[in-house]
């Protein structure tokens, strides 16, 4: 290379610095200081902060800070949503400013993130006050949004910023408190969190999950706020960081089923229960599309729609369920899900799963969420209060839920479903690893939880979680060697 074209090559260098140089300047300077728009930009190695914050041997705490003012607009915004439609669950975000540290020296603070409470069936006020006006408060589920922009314009710098803004590689964050059934809190704590990494350790696609400690600062009042369960949501990063976008960087159609319009059977009459939610309107669906809403315009479902009616011609799908969808992995889940006793989910009660469409295929991928019904404990389905731990492998409950009738009418399906019943149940399904998770949970957070009497529950316990392990894996075993004729 000459010197004159290497010397042409450092000059137009500088000159690309220089022009860089100004536009950040004039960046910084078009709507106020620089100190007003570096406070919002999170410049961290977020990759670390993940690894960080679903590392269960490490202490964890969220401080969630309110300036009072935001608090009672929190408060006013879900009494307002529940005198009008007879539920709390208002999404309006609310700005709180954001402190996490770990006990391995990890501490940042991010301001202007936006706070929400959570949960179709469990939200509640997180403050109300009794008769003689004296303030209670409560746990209730939450999330935080990294990339809340609020009202700022469109055109504005803290509007940018925000916009691309995450934390430890997300761009929110869900946040579960330990509920209780029946009158009970769950005593092991982390049964949830567990839930998810057993169905990880399964080769199924689910969130990353997490506890720690939450406090709540509302001006100067401190609220030990308790024992949480951090999830990862499903969302676009998700996608992004599980599966491939097309060439322009887009995903296929996301759709989160629950039970909240009616049941979630995937039959195609309940095509009618897809749509797009309106929580102003307190408008929810079965299936709510959660991208590529056109503006939350679309009202067309026909991928959705077509895997519904090839689920349903039995012939087609027992001819193409490969190219349908992602088998291998709905047998993981079924399986999992039978061995934790999750009975809140599709098999058994239509509810609680995404389905995801490849962008380029529109293979469906099966991933459940919403774990906290596990191990031996929640809201269940069995009638007899021993949690699932004497269901049959096959039932015919099985032929309600219109998927799984299907893959079981093919019998190599079935015999996958049933290795992977034995082998899960032999390998990832261990109670001496459950209690060795438990025990390191409870010498983390134990002595916080009691000596700062935070709400929720305190004391951590075994529950029947023993009992639960031993006979379910016991009983699994016996079904697979009679499915076998051994």
């Amino acid at each position: 290379m000459s010197r004159i074209v290497l010397k042409r090559i450092v000059m137009m260098a500088l000159l690309v610095a220089s022009i860089a140089t100004l536009s950040v300047v004039k960046w910084i300077q078009t709507d106020g200081s620089s100190d007003t728009i570096l406070r919002l930009v999170n410049n961290r190695k977020q990759k670390n902060d993940f690894d960080q914050l679903f590392d269960n041997t490490v202490f964890k705490s969220f401080t969630i800070s309110f300036d009072e003012t935001v608090f009672q607009s929190l408060l006013d915004d879900m009494q307002s949503y529940f005198d009008l439609y007879g539920t709390y669950q208002d999404n309006t975000m609310h700005p709180v400013t954001m402190t996490y540290n770990d006990s391995d020296g990890t501490s940042f603070t991010l301001e202007e993130v936006g706070f929400r409470t959570k949960s179709n069936t469990s939200r509640n006020l997180p403050l109300t006050y009794d008769w003689m006006n004296r303030a209670t408060y409560h746990q209730t589920s939450f999330q935080l949004q990294f990339d809340e922009t609020f009202d700022y314009a469109k055109n504005s710098n803290e509007y940018a910023v925000l916009k691309g803004r995450e934390a430890f590689n997300l761009e929110q964050l869900n946040f579960e408190f330990c509920k209780s059934f029946d009158g009970e809190y769950d005593a092991a704590m982390i049964s949830e969190a567990y839930a998810y990494e057993l169905y990880r350790n399964a080769g199924v696609d689910v969130s990353h999950a997490s506890y720690g400690i939450v406090y709540l600062q509302v001006g100067d009042v401190l609220i030990n706020y308790g024992f949480f369960t951090f999830i990862e949501p499903i969302d676009k990063v998700f996608l992004a960081d599980n599966y491939k976008s097309d060439v322009i960087g887009d995903y296929g159609d996301l759709y989160k089923a629950t039970d909240v319009a009616g049941i979630a059977d995937l039959s195609v009459d309940s095509i009618s229960l897809a749509g797009i939610n309106d929580n102003p309107l307190n408008l929810r669906y079965s299936y709510a599309l959660q991208n590529n809403t056109l503006g939350d315009t679309r009202t067309s479902h026909d991928t959705l729609l077509h895997f519904m009616q090839n689920i349903a011609d039995s012939a087609h799908f027992s001819e193409m369920a490969e190219d349908i969808l992602d088998v291998d992995q709905f047998l993981r889940a079924l399986a999992m899900g039978f061995l934790i006793g999750n009975t809140d989910d599709y098999r058994y009660n239509f509810n609680n799963y995404y389905l995801y469409f490849k962008v380029y295929t529109s293979k469906a991928v099966f991933i459940p969420f919403d774990l906290d019904n596990a191990l031996g404990f929640g809201k269940h389905q069995d009638l007899t209060y021993r949690y699932g731990v004497d269901y049959p492998i096959f039932s015919d409950q099985d032929d309600l839920a219109v998927l799984v009738g299907a893959v079981f009418s093919i019998e190599s399906y079935r015999n996958l479903y049933v290795d992977y019943l034995e082998s899960f149940a032999n390998e990832l399904f261990s109670y001496d690893d459950f209690y060795a998770e438990y025990t390191t949970a409870k010498a983390l957070y134990e002595t916080v939880l009691v000596s700062e009497n935070h709400l929720g529950n305190q004391a951590f316990g075994l529950r029947n979680i023993a009992w639960y392990m031993v006979t379910k894996k016991t009983n699994v075993l016996s079904q697979v060697e009679e499915y076998r004729g051994n």
